[in-house]
């Protein structure tokens, strides 16, 4: 079952390339691949759920409340504008479950932490990988840059 606002697994793409055109690709389209695979490591396309109590994380990126909170304060104006202007949404409005619902919100969020975070995407899978691990499930996460790779190969197919 298909959940976090998706009909199909084919609009993680959509909504990731939507929210890259207006925010940044990266590199020959690091970004995009990154948000893709970045949902499969945290909910498997959208088909896993959170089975924590009130679930950790938000969204298809399982954005928690303290990096939700980073995104909208340190944000910057010409990104909020940007999105204001493509998609009509005003990210210091959006309460952290709202992500829960809506996959374009998600992306956006999951976007701009990135974007956050000093580097370039790399561009290698097995660089995604450590780059995610690094910046967005951290050390105190569960997940494991192996699984992250087996997640993002395990749905190849979408992407």
């Amino acid at each position: 079952m298909i959940g976090y606002g998706l009909v199909a697994l084919a609009q993680v793409k959509h909504f990731a390339q939507a929210v890259c055109d207006v925010l940044g690709k990266g590199e020959q389209n690091a970004a995009v691949w990154l948000l893709c695979e970045t949902v499969a490591a945290e909910t498997q396309y959208g088909t896993y759920k959170d089975p924590t109590p009130n679930g950790a994380g938000r969204g298809l990126g399982q954005i928690d409340k303290v990096p939700f909170e980073d995104v909208k304060a340190r944000a910057s104006r010409a990104d909020v504008d940007a999105l204001k202007a493509a998609f009509d949404i005003d990210i210091k409005m959006i309460e952290w479950d709202d992500l829960n619902f809506s996959p374009l919100l998600s992306m956006i969020f999951t976007r701009l932490h990135y974007k956050l975070r000093p580097g370039a995407i790399p561009q290698t899978l097995k660089g995604r990988a450590e780059y995610w691990k690094k910046y967005y499930n951290t050390v105190l996460g569960k997940g494991t840059v192996d699984q992250y790779i087996v997640s993002a190969r395990n749905f190849r197919d979408y992407y």
